[in-house]
């Protein structure tokens, strides 16, 4: 552990497990290990613990660097397990939003070295990003959005977190990138997507910068890939759970909105038939809340963050490294919100 901190699940000592709990000297009799979940840029497992006494956790979600280079050196450049560290070990615990307890949250000087030990929320499951979610999952999920959108720290402002404001300088690097990264994309995915849905990519491109200028009215804490494969369901669908931290930051709570909705409906027109109902309700919740939000321009910047998932598609895409699972899930996140885009005529608006 050169880290101080184990980075595989190979280096979890039984010993380091049992000051993470608190446990005394020869509590845990053994660890076992499997890897869990479908990350792209870290790598998960679930430890089962073996304790000889105590009332500790009979098991633990761990968190690593993701074994790929190139995933782990896209996490350092844009600051992605640093996000996750920072939700984990500043805001999660504060919050009422659903995610899980942490443990652990422990994070290197160079950004490519963290540590995470969270609550294993087993039963729930992971929602399926390729099958589509269903509305009663996406109305678990909008009430979430609502709970994070609402958080506000008891003492200061939310930029006392440092980790949130790597989302500046991740938009400089999108509007630097983008261009030259878009080609690239299309190249890749030119027999899966539809030209309508590529050509209005170019021309989002082209106005990328007015899409990414304006400053949110009233910035919150957004997850900013808040998609099914980053949240857990109970059997019913009713509970969400949202996991995967990595792109927390100051944002709208419009984009989280769009974003789910748009990457979540296997079918568009379930999706165009549900999209303002959702609204209304996430917009109740935060007036319950005590945030009101005004219904128009709530729905203007809806529409307007339509791109959201279809931007996170093409950049994710050629950062991390590809699978054949991945590349169907990335076709998925541009296409579904790419077609939402074009029902909501949301190139207008830039």
């Amino acid at each position: 552990m050169s880290a101080g901190f184990p980075l595989r699940p190979e280096e979890f000592e039984t010993r380091w497990v049992e000051d993470i709990f608190g446990a005394p000297s020869g509590a845990l009799l053994s660890l076992t290990h499997k890897p869990v979940g479908t990350g792209q840029v870290c790598d998960s497992y679930r430890f089962i613990c073996d304790w000889r006494e105590g009332d500790f956790p009979a098991s633990f979600i761990a968190k690593c660097p993701s074994s790929d280079p190139v995933s782990r050196g896209a996490a350092a450049l844009f600051h992605l397990y640093d996000m996750e560290v920072g939700w984990y070990r500043d805001v999660a615990g504060r919050s009422d939003v659903g995610c899980p307890r942490s443990y652990h949250a422990a994070i290197g000087d160079d950004e490519t070295q963290f540590a995470l030990l969270l609550e294993d929320m087993a039963p729930a499951s992971q929602g399926d990003q390729l099958a589509g979610g269903t509305l009663t999952q996406v109305r678990s999920a909008i009430r979430e959005a609502a709970a994070l959108h609402s958080y506000r720290p008891e003492s200061g402002t939310l930029d006392q977190y440092s980790w949130l404001l790597h989302g500046t300088k991740n938009k400089e690097y999108l509007q630097q990138s983008l261009p030259a990264i878009y080609p690239e994309f299309c190249k890749r995915f030119a027999g899966r997507l539809s030209a309508d849905i590529l050509e209005m990519g170019a021309e989002l491109i082209e106005k990328m910068s007015s899409y990414l200028d304006p400053e949110p009215f009233d910035p919150c804490i957004t997850h900013s890939d808040m998609r099914l494969d980053n949240i857990l369901f109970d059997e019913s669908g009713e509970k969400a759970v949202l996991v995967d931290w990595q792109t927390a930051t100051l944002g709208s709570g419009a984009s989280d909105v769009a974003y789910l909705v748009g990457t979540s409906f296997a079918d568009p027109v379930e999706r165009a038939a549900q999209e303002k109902a959702l609204i209304a309700d996430y917009l109740a919740q935060m007036a319950d809340r005590g945030i009101d939000r005004d219904a128009d321009k709530f729905w203007h910047d809806y529409r307007r963050y339509a791109f959201s998932g279809f931007i996170m598609a093409i950049n994710a895409s050629v950062h991390v490294e590809q699978t054949e699972r991945g590349d169907e899930m990335f076709a998925l996140m541009a296409e579904r919100p790419a077609q939402m885009a074009l029902d909501l005529d949301s190139l207008t608006l830039l």
